[in-house]
């Protein structure tokens, strides 16, 4: 079968998987001293996806001479159980290295190889494979064989081989699309932080301009002018409330006629 559904399988994994998990932070015994999940990273869903490819490295020690009907052929060795299980063993190796959960990682990366012969298996055409390597040279192939057999190299780009790719695409693309979710929504939400970024500076400068204009109009604002005129009784006599001389007090008035 096309590479297609391997990797839709392996991201799966990496998706179930999780990632570093949760991690020792020396906390109180209120919390657990555990910090929260980290996210899932697009690496881990890449390494992941890698190891469910891994059985078909036997195309390249075919491309560099090895026998094809041997142990080192392709669907050979690379595709038996015991291989996943020991690269599952030292994923696990590594996870400890990395502070991840180490039997979480063991389990998901022999799944991860596993899932590769487990998919062969149910191929159309193509010849069985030695699952209980080096056990036993028995060759194991489904009875119910679902998934049309991709022609190998260029022959891939030929119109059967677009059309295998083609249905393991229809098929694998909803666990692809699963798998990759978290991540997608999550780059989405950071896209639309970003394009906000530019905006801060004019919201700012806008609020500080408008805050600045009210203030100045406060600033500028007229005096109330029945409190002016207490202050100025307040602060004495005005010159029109001054009292006349005696002369101007007593002066005839004089009648137009």
């Amino acid at each position: 079968m096309a590479s297609f559904g391997h990797v839709a399988v392996g991201l799966l994994t990496g998706r179930l998987h999780g990632g570093g998990g949760k991690e020792k932070n020396g906390g109180s015994a209120g919390d657990g001293g555990e910090k929260p999940r980290r996210p899932l990273s697009w690496p881990t869903l890449l390494v992941f996806a890698g190891l469910a490819l891994l059985p078909d490295a036997d195309v390249a020690l075919v491309a560099l001479g090895a026998c094809d009907d041997g142990s080192c052929g392709h669907r050979g060795a690379s595709h038996s159980l015991l291989v996943a299980v020991m690269i599952g063993l030292f994923a696990g190796l590594v996870a400890r290295r990395l502070g991840w959960p180490v039997v979480r990682t063991v389990v998901a990366a022999a799944f991860a190889v596993g899932s590769h012969a487990m998919l062969d298996a149910l191929g159309a055409g193509g010849r069985g494979l030695p699952l209980l390597w080096p056990f036993s040279d028995a060759r194991f192939i489904s009875p119910i064989r679902i998934f049309p057999d991709a022609p190998r190299g260029l022959a891939l780009l030929s119109i059967p081989g677009a059309i295998n790719v083609a249905i393991e695409f229809a098929v694998f693309l909803p666990m692809m699309l699963y798998a990759t979710w978290p991540r997608i929504m999550r780059r989405r939400a950071a896209g639309a932080v970003v394009s906000a970024i530019p905006k801060l500076p004019d919201m700012v400068f806008g609020t500080l301009e408008g805050f600045r204009t009210s203030h100045d109009e406060v600033g500028q604002a007229e005096p109330d002018l029945p409190h002016a005129i207490l202050l100025d009784g307040a602060m004495g006599p005005s010159p029109a409330a001054t009292p006349a001389s005696p002369d101007e007090r007593d002066r005839p008035i004089r009648s137009a006629g």
